[in-house]
């Protein structure tokens, strides 16, 4: 059942969060007035967690984090700011949308917290280790002295900022992150429609939440419900193809869903800037700042991001100089550019706006400020990559490539269909895919060059995007060691969420604009009726999830508690990890190598202490065999550590591990053998024995534990 500690727990969350948005809200509501809330709101999420880890990363505690908080909250009063707080009443539509999302999504997560299953083990790991050590880089909990360099972790430093300061432990916070995330991303998708649209601004969320066609289709032929929402997300052969709904019902706080917060803030401040970029210098600067804070996170909250995202900022640099003048007169002036540019910051004009050169200056320093925010973070990371790039040869069946994209493909094709008619030599630009068998990487390309050639707005641009996506997954992959047949997995399956939002809320804003001329045509429609019809629509979305959770296997009496399940189906192993999750200090602990996704590295995983290795396919995805040698080697040294008492203490004192836990998984894959010599007893049930190597600090002793 739900708890009054985890009712506490959340409103603590929500008061922080509001808290972030707050600070910046005035200061944001003066220049952005019309979307102050969704750019504030996401801003002061992403700026609280770079405070906080620069201050860890300092040596200071990571409460020095709220500084910058308290710093903006100071600044509002002292210059007179505060009276924009006013305002806040007529944004409640923001307020109520959030708060919807918000508690729709965190009723799912209630009756189905479970941190078991799919990679739900390894992001409950990350998220436990950073808030049980807050350090940078956080320890890599599956890799005794390694640290989390070889993964993109910010985006789960992100979600344990607020924890760290309300003191909200990480089974409550795993099923906190993706209502979150959820509501954040409606919001600024929201503001994107507020932007650009009269009536119907809740599309783009509508968009966002939809599923795709196959799921209708499934749903239609009599799948049962338990498959239908797993089948829908593996369409295209060999690969996955997660939609946002999907990914927040599934469960997993994992990086590519954690990215789906700065997708939605840099869609948000790409429209901002196409629509608000003539209001004035200051104006210009704060866009630029505001996408760059956006920008700055996406490598290292989801690195595979930055790959959509870079070509975006650049796309919209040139989007606003194409706008401004000609590309003629942009090669032209381009010295005397330069030179206005170093005479009006010299000389300090304050009538200096960036117009006529907007996108130039665009393009020059979002990308520059955004490596100067993350620079010390990103060039800490030692991440694999990638091993090279490849042609596919298997191109994606036209069918199944509509039963992904095909509401979005439908709108394009009613937006573009005057376009279509005027210009009809298009149609040349997809015959080299037509005639080589590559009909979707066709569709994508003829969608895309008449988004390029219309150029109308927003829209546009952000369709261009995702078709480039889509068409650039047609074509190309980017190489790993998932193997041949599965080439392309990560391709589609990292890239496609960027895909969905881009063309997604492309797609709402083109239909918005025909709901838009429609209703000006016809004055006598209620615009009333229209509105109550998108909320009734955005209120079915949902409803899915808590419908399709219901259906699904085991217990359903509701709780924020992911590891509750372990007093059901392994009680011993769920009394010890709460003793260790009490347990003060920095340690390493022994238990058992297993197989991944399976129920292996669990203590490592719920307690954030740091084992000899976890899943050990995974390391060797982040890592590779760096320290060379050490794939297959540490998963034989806890064998011997196990069963050979003579190397047990040698061992353990080589990987630094104080702690040797023995419990049933234990018990089940080793011939257990354990020196009674350097070891004691710390911690003792029915079926688990932890054990402390005597050169450890002395621990406080549980109320289960016994002495020798």
């Amino acid at each position: 059942m739900i708890e009054i500690g985890q009712i506490i727990a959340v409103i603590s969350w929500l008061f922080l969060i509001t808290l972030f948005h707050l600070s910046l809200y005035p200061w944001i509501k003066e220049f952005l007035p019309r979307v102050a809330v969704p750019v504030s709101w996401t801003s002061g999420m992403i700026l609280t967690a770079l405070s906080t880890w620069y201050a860890v990363f300092c040596g200071l505690p990571p409460v020095f984090g709220l500084l910058p908080m308290v710093l903006a909250f100071i600044c509002t009063v002292v210059f007179h700011k505060n009276g924009y707080y006013r305002d806040i009443p007529s944004e409640w539509r923001y307020y109520l949308l959030f708060l919807f999302v918000f508690f729709t999504m965190l009723i799912v997560r209630a009756y189905n917290p479970d941190i078991n299953g799919a990679e739900k083990f390894m992001d409950h790991a990350f998220l436990a280790s950073i808030l049980r050590v807050p350090m940078v880089p956080p320890l890599d909990p599956w890799f005794a002295g390694g640290f989390l360099t070889m993964y993109y972790y910010f985006g789960h430093w992100m979600i344990a900022t607020p924890a760290m300061m309300a003191g909200i432990p990480s089974n409550i916070l795993f099923n906190l992150a993706l209502p979150t995330i959820a509501a954040l991303s409606a919001v600024n998708l929201y503001g994107t429609g507020h932007l650009v649209l009269k009536n119907g601004r809740l599309l783009p969320v509508l968009a966002f939440f939809m599923v795709n066609p196959y799921f209708i289709y499934l749903a239609l032929t009599g799948t049962q419900s338990f498959t239908l929402l797993w089948d829908s997300s593996r369409i295209i052969t060999n690969t996955i193809n997660e939609y946002p709904l999907f990914s927040f019902l599934f469960g997993d706080v994992h990086a590519h869903v954690l990215g789906i917060l700065a997708q939605s803030f840099l869609i948000l401040m790409v429209t901002v800037a196409i629509t608000c970029l003539g209001n004035g210098r200051k104006t210009h600067v704060l866009i630029i700042l505001l996408t760059a804070l956006g920008l700055s996170v996406t490598p290292v909250v989801n690195s595979w991001d930055v790959l959509i995202w870079a070509p975006m900022i650049l796309a919209t640099g040139i989007f606003l100089m194409l706008s401004e003048c000609p590309v003629a007169s942009i090669v032209k002036d381009l010295k005397a550019l330069l030179h206005k540019i170093h005479n009006r910051i010299k000389n300090r004009e304050e009538a200096w706006t960036l117009s006529p050169h907007a996108g130039a200056i665009y393009i020059f320093l979002v990308p520059v400020i955004s490596i100067l925010l993350v620079s010390p973070l990103l060039f800490g990371m030692h991440t694999q990559g990638i091993a090279g790039i490849g042609f596919v040869h298997t191109p994606t069946d036209i069918v199944e490539f509509i039963m992904v994209h095909g509401w979005f493909l439908a709108a394009f094709a009613f937006s573009f269909r005057k376009n279509l008619g005027r210009f009809p030599w298009i149609l040349v630009a997809i015959i080299p895919f037509f005639f080589a068998g590559y009909l979707s990487a066709a569709l994508a390309a003829l969608f895309l060059v008449l988004a390029i050639q219309r150029r109308k707005g927003p829209a546009d641009l952000l369709a261009a995007g995702g078709l480039a996506i889509l068409l650039f997954c047609e074509l190309f992959y980017l190489a790993d060691n998932m193997g041949e047949i599965y080439y392309r997995m990560n391709t589609v399956f990292k890239l496609y969420i960027g895909a969905w939002m881009l063309c997604g809320t492309a797609a709402a804003l083109m239909a918005g604009d025909e709901l838009d001329a429609f209703i000006t045509r016809y004055q006598g429609l209620k615009v009333r009726i229209i509105q109550c019809t998108f909320i009734l629509l955005l209120s079915l979305c949902l409803i899915v999830p808590p419908v399709a959770v219901s259906t699904m296997h085991g217990p359903h009496t509701p709780t924020l508690d992911g590891m509750a399940w372990l007093m059901n189906s392994h009680k011993e192993d769920a009394e010890a990890i709460a003793f260790l999750r009490t347990l003060p200090g920095e340690h390493v602990i022994v238990e058992a190598a297993g197989d991944d996704y399976q129920y292996t590295s669990r203590v490592s995983s719920f307690t954030g202490i740091p084992t000899i290795v976890g899943w050990q396919f995974h390391e060797y995805m982040w890592r590779g065999n760096t320290p060379e040698g050490w794939y297959g080697v540490r998963g034989n040294d806890i064998r011997t550590i196990y069963e050979n008492p003579d190397l047990t203490i040698p061992l353990m004192e080589q990987y630094k591990a104080d702690l040797l836990y023995v419990g049933p998984e234990e018990r089940l894959r080793y011939n257990i053998s354990i020196p009674t010599r350097n070891l004691r007893e710390l911690y003792k049930n029915r079926d688990v024995i932890i054990y402390q190597h005597d050169f450890s600090l002395d621990l406080p002793i549980s109320g289960n534990a016994v002495t020798r």
